[in-house]
């Protein structure tokens, strides 16, 4: 899906998420990882891409598919915008990426004068429960 780079789509792209991977039977702990994940990308995309500019596009692809480790998901979040590098003086933001890298099984960033794409992957190794939507648990 190709998107506006903005805060008001942050919603409807979670739940659009959540729809296609509820059929898959992924586990509901594996769905809610792969949605915040990719939440933190486009979060990025929204916050840094187009930084002093109008808001640009983001596109956002996910596919399930199998190499030699088993079964995984990728999902790839790709902006047109232009890297910004991080301040390197200490601050309160920049969890994004780290966050991203430690909720996934793999996570691959490409830079180049077109933009930025971030590739995220999740093992599915033992796709089962039925995915549960945030508010919905009943405990």
């Amino acid at each position: 899906m190709k998107v506006p780079a903005t805060a008001d789509q942050l919603a409807d792209i979670r739940r659009r998420l959540f729809d296609w991977l509820e059929p898959l039977g992924v586990s509901s702990t594996v769905a809610a990882d792969i949605v915040l994940a990719v939440n933190e990308a486009c979060t990025n995309c929204i916050e840094h891409a187009y930084r002093g500019t109008k808001p640009g596009q983001m596109e956002i692809e996910a596919a399930v598919g199998r190499d030699s480790r088993g079964e995984q998901i990728a999902v790839c979040v790709a902006d047109f915008g232009t890297w910004r590098t991080p301040p390197s003086e200490p601050t309160t933001r920049g969890r994004g990426l780290p966050i991203i890298s430690a909720i996934s099984d793999g996570v691959d960033l490409e830079r180049t004068s077109v933009g930025t794409t971030v590739r995220i992957e999740f093992a599915l190794a033992g796709a089962g429960d039925a995915v549960q939507r945030p508010g919905s648990r009943t405990t």
